[in-house]
């Protein structure tokens, strides 16, 4: 006869409850990571919806730029069926090279003006800009003074005559083209070929423009920095060169500096104006060993100044911001005004961690 101890029942329902116990803490670990993966799934997903519709806002606002050029501004954005962005675009300044104090730090940009606060002008490049700028509602703002800085740190060849220097070497050419406002069809341009003013430098630049150099100083009021009226040799504000066009016919109105153009009268008489600079230097006057080095020598530092206007930046800033769920993505293009399309070819993208010379050898002469 078998007997059975009472101190064995019940063991089976603790080895049950064990096994329970213990498949319930690794269900409930499981689904804790599939939740957690679910939850990253989720944030990654919206991190790329977060992208995609800042990049969205950054495909309008070029639009934008496209369609209104130059000189616009505006905020925009989209909150619709998911897609929210929010985008703005910043486009004029009072000076070129624009500071971005967003990007460099004012002080570090004030204590070096060579590498900051002028452009460089290679031998032969030109550069255009409108004097004028479009508002809000498409009105046309003419610009009504301005001011070139510009100088070299080129050396000139010390084997030269005597007699040749900086004041008797054209390398500077400037013109300005617009359009009469007497309702004419008349485009007229004038310019002239300027050479430089001995010990012209960053802090003493030799100028050209349109207001006197006692009243000049002035605050960019996007950067914040003091632009001082420190001219070599005052500011040249004639032009010696003046031709009208109609159709295919250019007429020279002119002479060689006989009854020089006034700049700031042909900013009063006409419209849609622009502004080229182009270098024109010489490089066989200047110091160096083979043709290359006094080439890459020949070279202008230059900057253009409003103080009571404003003109539109080299690159339009574009900053847009996406939002999907609790993700936001922001991202910052900048677009040169005639390279808006395509897209994103021509747009350079930063995301953000944190949410009086001789007129027939312009070029400068050798005697």
């Amino acid at each position: 006869m078998i007997k059975i101890h009472s101190k064995q029942k019940g063991s089976a329902l603790i080895i049950a409850l064990l096994i329970m116990g213990i498949l319930m803490t690794l269900a409930l670990g499981l689904s804790d990571l599939i939740l957690r993966e679910i939850k990253i799934t989720n944030t990654f997903l919206d991190t790329g919806k977060a992208f995609y519709a800042a990049e969205s806002g950054v495909e309008e606002a070029l639009l934008d730029l496209h369609q209104n050029l130059p000189g616009f501004e505006r905020p925009g954005g989209l909150d619709e069926d998911g897609l929210t962005y929010l985008y703005s675009i910043e486009n004029t300044t009072q000076s070129i090279p624009f500071v971005d104090p967003e990007i460099i730090d004012v002080n570090i940009a004030k204590n070096n003006p060579k590498e900051f606060l002028y452009n460089v002008l290679y031998l032969n490049d030109t550069f255009s800009i409108p004097l004028f700028t479009i508002q809000d509602g498409g009105e046309v703002k003419n610009i009504e003074d301005f001011r070139i800085e510009y100088f070299t740190d080129a050396q000139l060849n010390p084997n030269l005559p005597d007699e040749v220097s900086y004041e008797n070497i054209d390398m500077f050419r400037w013109k300005m083209t617009g359009v009469l406002n007497d309702g004419t069809l008349f485009t007229e341009t004038i310019g002239d070929y300027l050479a430089l003013a001995n010990g012209s430098s960053a802090n003493m630049p030799t100028c050209v423009g349109t207001f006197e150099v006692g009243q000049s100083t002035f605050t960019d009021k996007n950067s914040g920095i003091e632009y001082k009226a420190n001219c070599n040799l005052g500011i040249w504000q004639w032009a010696r060169e003046a031709f009208q066009t109609l159709g295919t016919e250019t007429i020279k109105r002119s002479e060689d500096g006989d009854d020089p153009y006034l700049i700031s009268q042909f900013l009063d008489s006409h419209k849609f104006v622009y502004l080229t600079i182009t270098n024109i230097f010489n490089p066989n006057v200047l110091q160096g060993l083979s043709d290359f080095e006094r080439r890459n020598n020949a070279k202008i530092y230059y900057r253009i100044l409003t103080p009571d206007d404003v003109m539109i930046r080299e690159f339009a800033k574009i900053k847009s911001t996406g939002t999907s769920g609790k993700s936001r993505k922001q991202i910052e293009a900048f677009v040169r005004p005639d390279s808006f399309l395509p897209v994103f070819n021509f747009s350079l993208y930063r995301t953000q961690v944190r949410g009086e010379g001789d007129k027939q050898t312009p070029q400068g002469f050798v005697q």
